[in-house]
């Protein structure tokens, strides 16, 4: 089985969850959702609001700290 590449790869996987399981969360598609963790988009602060919470991270600079 191939690493993780990405932290939100290495968070989506911890937590037993699909590309397709996040994107419906926050509300995008799952290509969308799929640029975002292999870093070809963006995050804006509200996904990062809603990725904080799916992941269980006490604040977003946990998530951010390793995505920029």
């Amino acid at each position: 089985m191939a690493q993780p590449k990405t932290k939100l790869e290495r968070l989506r996987k911890t937590n037993f969850l699909s590309q397709k399981e996040v994107a419906e969360e926050l509300g995008v598609s799952q290509q969308f959702y799929h640029k975002i963790e292999s870093g070809k988009s963006r995050l804006n602060i509200e996904m990062a609001r809603t990725l904080k919470e799916i992941f269980h991270l006490g604040t977003i600079d946990e998530l951010l700290d390793e995505v920029s």
